[in-house]
């Protein structure tokens, strides 16, 4: 869960990553938005729906009071569209290992794009800090024609 700015933990906020292959109109387009907890706690994240919560990309290991993520998960989506093959790769953007002090309770996620084995896109997280006024990425768009990867950003306190 994600705790954000002047929210409290009644109002936990759950990350959405949602990826979609549109070879019809030769796109990609991967969307970071959050949930609220109302909708959040019961929202069912699925493969096969492109929706993805970054807390489903790690593992966590409790020993005593102490958590800490052990574990990452990456998930690799192949696209064909127009000009050849896309790979996707989500993997979550950890901020505290530990899961705890300021930035404990708080996950994002990254994504890298390649195309034809050659990365058009490294490792980029959709949120580069767990706080600040860094500007957050809520939407990737691949167009298949031409291979531009176009970001879109919000600031910080639009998203939240």
């Amino acid at each position: 869960m994600i705790y954000a700015g002047n929210t409290h933990a009644a109002d936990t906020i759950y990350p959405l990553i949602t990826y979609k292959c549109d070879p019809e109109s030769d796109i990609i387009t991967l969307t970071n938005s959050l949930l609220k907890s109302t909708e959040g706690a019961s929202y069912p994240y699925s493969d096969e729906n492109g929706t993805y919560s970054p807390w489903d990309l790690i593992e966590v290991k409790q020993k005593g009071k102490r958590t800490r993520v052990i574990r990452t998960k990456k998930i690799t989506k192949i696209c064909k569209l127009s000009s050849g093959e896309y790979t996707i790769i989500l993997e979550p953007q950890v901020f505290s290992r530990t899961l705890s002090g300021s930035c404990g309770a708080s996950i994002s996620s990254a994504f890298t794009v390649i195309f034809d084995d050659i990365e058009i896109r490294e490792r980029t997280p959709f949120e580069d800090f767990c706080r600040g006024n860094a500007p957050i990425i809520t939407r990737v768009t691949v167009f298949g024609k031409t291979s531009e990867v176009k970001i879109k950003r919000l600031p910080r306190y639009k998203f939240y």
